[in-house]
């Protein structure tokens, strides 16, 4: 990807630029099964060459859609992925450089923006889910095994005896 690759040669020590990049999630390798990129991945890398190292900045931001948790249905969202990365001694910009003058991006972005898509994903803060016993879609639908659960549940007897004794303690 030659958006994302730097020569080390194309500013001068003290010195800084800003490069506006754009890429599909295909062409950098990016492949986490369950989310889809809705639109390219897109922002800003600033590069600062100093004589102790190369210094690198910026953000990307994308919309994805993503299975929610808890109803496991699609829904759209941004994903903003902020990056640092300091190269600062010899041996982190000898393993970095390809053809011995240019710092290649793309394997730690790949990695970062990997890390920033959450491992929790929720549609709204108050999904309900699905229901557990018909496996309908709480927040669109209603269903009567709601009423059935606490009968049902291993704890519906002990609710039942917590009544019979408040109702005794009242007479």
């Amino acid at each position: 990807m030659k958006d994302l690759r730097f020569s080390k040669n194309l500013i001068g020590l003290g010195e800084s630029i800003t490069r506006s990049v754009q890429f599909s999630d295909t062409e950098i390798g990016l492949d986490i099964p369950e989310i889809e990129f809705l639109q390219f991945i897109e922002g800003q890398i600033r590069f600062l060459r100093l004589s102790e190292g190369l210094y690198f900045k910026g953000s990307l931001q994308s919309n994805i859609e993503i299975p929610c948790r808890r109803c496991l249905a699609l829904y759209e969202t941004k994903l903003h992925v902020p990056f640092s990365l300091d190269l600062i001694d010899n041996m982190d910009l000898a393993d970095r450089m390809v053809d011995g003058e240019v710092v290649d991006l793309t394997e730690d972005l790949k990695q970062t923006i990997a890390l920033e898509v959450p491992c929790w994903p929720l549609c709204q803060d108050a999904c309900q889910g699905l229901c557990v016993s018909c496996g309908c879609n709480l927040n669109s639908q209603t269903c009567s095994c709601q009423s059935n659960l606490t009968t049902s549940s291993p704890f519906g007897n002990l609710e039942n005896m917590l009544q019979s004794t408040d109702s005794n303690t009242n007479n």
